[in-house]
């Protein structure tokens, strides 16, 4: 897959749609999580580190990862601001939001969008880092509230197996127990 507007590639159908988030909430607090996440607490704990001075609020993760493969042997691609995307927390109500717009994520460049091009580096809020904890390429935080397999997980075959993976394949097990 790639990104029409730059010809770079993508990962997934949703690399630039993420950024829709704000304007489909069109207010309050809306989270984004990649698909490849396991939730290990009450999203609703968010509201707890939540601070409207920000515009969007993620983790920070330092560049790591940048070389190699990554899920389903897909090339990994370094640029600035690297996975902190893959976990945000949007504050609606915050007026630097109003400059992302429709025409701007249909437009601009994924690595822009990814790179928060439309916020002032003082519009980023940050998350604690158990909120977007990168399984095997990080050390787990004492208490992670978001196992990010952005790696792959344990639905792929060659996967090196972590801590979590039973407690995502007993819940991929329930999910088809209950709506397949």
């Amino acid at each position: 897959m790639f990104d029409v507007i730059s010809n770079a590639p993508m990962s997934t159908e949703f690399a630039n749609s993420r950024f829709l988030t704000p304007l489909l909430a069109q207010h309050g607090w809306a989270l984004f999580t990649d698909c490849d996440v396991l939730c290990l607490t009450d999203l609703m704990e968010l509201h707890k580190v939540a601070d409207s001075r920000y515009a969007v609020m993620c983790v920070k993760h330092k560049n790591i990862n940048e070389s190699g493969t990554k899920m389903d042997g897909q090339v990994q691609t370094a640029y600035a601001r690297k996975n902190w995307s893959s976990v945000m927390l949007f504050n609606c109500d915050h007026p630097a939001n109003r400059r992302l717009t429709l025409e701007m994520v249909n437009t601009r460049p994924g690595r822009d969008l990814h790179r928060f091009c439309w916020l002032h580096d003082e519009e980023i809020g940050e998350l604690p880092p158990e909120w977007n904890w990168l399984v095997n390429v990080q050390e787990k935080p004492a208490y992670p509230k978001i196992a990010h397999y952005t790696l792959g997980g344990p639905w792929f075959e060659h996967w090196e197996s972590a801590e979590y993976d039973n407690m995502w394949l007993y819940e991929h097990a329930r999910y088809l127990r209950e709506f397949t």
